[in-house]
């Protein structure tokens, strides 16, 4: 599959032609005009690099490169006509890999995104293997039933909720989304209270948004696993994702439940806002799990 490279310009021309050179050199490639149709085209998708106009009218490209990097999503190659010393200091604070100077030579620019794309596949080389990790199962509870009931509805609201939900209070914590599901997400985190901070803020904020409605749409399951996973390409494999989602089947609409693993690493007062379940079955898993759930009084981790 082609790597893929955004590029947000507002000169259309400079556009165009970028887009249609980098075709040609064999990237898929995704062109916006400024931040918000940027924003729009690369939401749901995996981006290797972007290339960004620093001086677009509206958002800038200093401020779409911030959230660019807090989503983890690729390398960031600025793009401007005069670039202060101000701006090259911020944009190499945010994160920027590279710079070009307009007018810039495109096989100048092929050049660059080359060299960048291939540091990137030796770093993934590298971190590819095994890890401990914590991994959040989101699932949307009878999307089949609201498929059937209201397709187009169901995929907006669907949509909107990853959008304006899910993926800005992943931005406040340090998970990362490692695939998305039509029906859900997995996420990796770095911490269990980080897993559970968030899934907490997710779970409250869907509730919002569905008080006003008269029938609520969307309820959201989430089952949160600990324990080695194995990355390859971006992905990740192992028990430890397969055991995020069984968990997850098990929950109520609405619910958030822990593995063992997961409620053994939370603090003392943490562990109060859950309860014990029991040992539960779990698809496909030999042996019991025990399992153990959000208290439902519980706005929030303490």
């Amino acid at each position: 599959m082609p790597e893929t490279i955004a590029i947000a310009e507002d000169e259309q021309d400079l556009r165009e032609a970028v887009a249609e050179f980098l075709e040609l050199a064999g990237y898929r490639v995704l062109a916006a005009a400024d931040a918000a149709e940027f924003r729009k085209l690369t939401q749901f998708e995996s981006v290797d690099l972007s290339l960004l106009d620093i001086n677009m009218a509206g958002e800038d490209g200093l401020s779409l490169a911030r959230w660019i990097r807090s989503r983890d999503a690729g390398s960031i190659v600025f793009a401007t006509a005069a670039v202060s010393p101000v701006e090259r200091v911020i944009g190499l604070e945010i994160g920027a890999d590279d710079y070009l100077t307009k007018p810039y030579d495109l096989r100048e620019l092929l050049a660059r995104v080359r060299s960048i794309l291939r540091r990137n596949k030796a770093r993934s080389r590298q971190a590819n293997g095994r890890r401990l990790a914590v991994i959040a199962s989101v699932d949307i509870v009878g999307y089949t039933r609201l498929i059937r009931e209201d397709e187009a509805g169901t995929l907006a609201i669907t949509d909107q909720m990853f959008k304006d939900v899910l993926l800005p209070i992943l931005q406040d914590g340090s998970g990362q989304v490692f695939k998305m599901l039509g029906d859900g997400a997995l996420i990796e985190f770095g911490s269990v209270h980080d897993a559970i901070e968030w899934a907490t803020a997710f779970q409250a904020a869907v509730r919002d948004t569905q008080s006003s409605a008269k029938e609520p749409r969307i309820r959201c399951r989430i089952g949160i696993a600990a324990g080695d996973i194995i990355v390859r390409n971006d992905d990740r494999f192992g028990e430890t994702v397969a055991m995020s989602v069984r968990i997850q089947e098990q929950a109520p609409p609405g619910g958030i439940l822990l593995g063992e693993a997961v409620h053994a690493m939370l603090r003392d007062k943490t562990k109060k806002d859950f309860e014990c379940l029991g040992m539960r079955t779990l698809k496909n898993v030999p042996e019991p799990a025990l399992l153990f759930s959000a208290l439902p009084e519980e706005s929030g981790i303490r």
